[in-house]
């Protein structure tokens, strides 16, 4: 915290600025989720805090908090963020994850402008948060992915990006920074998207004729060289989820790639969702795959397609720098919604950060928010647990040698 400066340079200040940003987080750590409480929570443990900080004048004031994290510079306090993950991290050679979250509670503070959004990079593996970067009101993701990017040494790993990172400024800087991308392609991108469902939807039948009849002259002798397809079914709470991942390496037939030679793979992927039901008795009435494909269930007769997470067919295209198998590529599409799952839900579950109205110091507060997060993160990879953020965030509050261990005594490399 010593990395970043203190807002209030050359005034006689009662309570230091360092110490004020460390036991925030440690209250966030505590399980507390406002900064109300976990200055409350820091005024019940003074005792312990006075081990390992000054804390001359006691605890700082709720107005006085609030008014250093609004007035820190956001730049410098990201790349302190980055600089003390990066340290700790290598992030070359690694699975990437990028995506924009909304700070929702904000937006009544900031009239007449759109939600303000931040920028989230995870390493897939472990979950834990490498940068973010508040996306500046005139911006948007597509100038703003390049700009982290840049700020990263990312040689030899794999971005993943939604649909908003297929662009080529994108793909560009991914390129020059010496990594790949596997990114992926919805209606938003017209013409790339009809291309790869259209070519999808031909080798599919081609290679379901080839299959029934091997003799059969081949129509894209090409495509089906590398063509492969991959089909998976599973269980996933209270419903079926049955996957297909098409890939081709020869993309001769997507305009896209004739611009970006570095394009090594295409894909198509489609999951359908079936929810389970039950009748009254228990008895089991979940339609099969191609009963719910051409009716749907009992309660939700109508059945959905689109690339939306939301739809009951979701189908979207993929690209990637990387020459990648069909096993290869569903796994790591499924890796990228870690960044959703793992970080985004626990950041609105457990630090109510979709509830936080803190409007000029939002973002600072969202990099306490991770500084917490990612001690949880690394808590739960050095203790070895099967514990989720939930339970060892209930062990933090009850045990301050975990504290003082992940918060005080510093982290070792991963």
């Amino acid at each position: 915290m010593r990395m970043v400066i203190d807002p209030r340079c050359g005034r006689k200040t009662k309570h230091d600025h360092a110490e004020i940003l460390t036991y925030l987080a440690a209250g966030y750590l505590a399980g507390r989720d406002s900064v109300r409480r976990c200055l409350q929570w820091c005024k019940n443990h003074i005792d312990f805090l006075r081990q390992h900080l000054e804390l001359k004048n006691g605890i700082a004031s709720p107005a006085t908090v609030s008014r250093i994290l609004g007035n820190i510079d956001e730049e410098t306090f990201c790349l302190a963020f980055i600089e003390w993950m990066t340290g700790m991290l290598n992030t070359k050679g690694i699975n990437i994850a990028i995506d924009g979250k909304a700070l929702r509670g904000s937006t009544e503070k900031i009239r007449n402008r759109k939600t303000p959004y931040i920028l989230n990079v995870i390493d897939t593996a472990t979950a834990l948060v490498i940068a973010q970067l508040p996306i500046a009101e005139k911006e948007n993701e597509i100038t703003a992915i390049p700009k982290l990017l840049k700020l990263l040494n990312i040689q030899g790993s794999l971005i993943t990006i939604d649909a908003i990172g297929t662009a080529q400024s994108v793909m560009d800087t991914i390129k020059e920074k010496g990594a790949d991308y596997l990114l992926t392609v919805k209606k938003g991108n017209p013409l790339t998207y009809q291309e790869t469902k259209e070519m999808f939807a031909e080798l599919g039948k081609e290679n379901e004729r080839i299959t029934a009849h091997p003799d059969q002259t081949v129509t894209y002798e090409k495509q089906m060289e590398s063509y492969e397809v991959l089909k998976t079914r599973e269980r996933n709470r209270s419903r079926m989820e049955y996957r297909t991942m098409q890939i081709c390496h020869n993309t001769d037939l997507i305009t896209l790639c004739k611009k970006q030679k570095e394009i090594k793979t295409v894909g198509w992927l489609e999951q359908v969702r079936i929810p389970m039901e039950r009748e009254k008795d228990g008895k089991d009435i979940t339609p099969a795959y191609e009963e719910f494909i051409k009716n749907g269930t009992v309660r939700k007769p109508r059945v959905t397609t689109g690339d939306t997470l939301t739809d009951d067919i979701h189908q979207a295209g993929v690209i990637s720098s990387r020459r990648m198998t069909a096993q290869e590529t569903l796994e790591t599409k499924r890796k990228h919604w870690r960044i959703e799952n793992r970080l985004h839900h626990v950041l609105d579950d457990l630090f109510r950060e979709d509830r936080s109205s803190a409007g000029k110091s939002k973002n600072n507060l969202a990099v306490i928010r991770k500084t917490a997060y990612n001690l949880l993160r690394i808590a739960i990879l050095r203790e070895k647990t099967e514990s989720g953020p939930t339970e060892m965030r209930d062990q933090f509050n009850d045990d301050l040698t975990l504290i003082e261990k992940y918060a005080f005594r510093g982290i070792a490399h991963l």
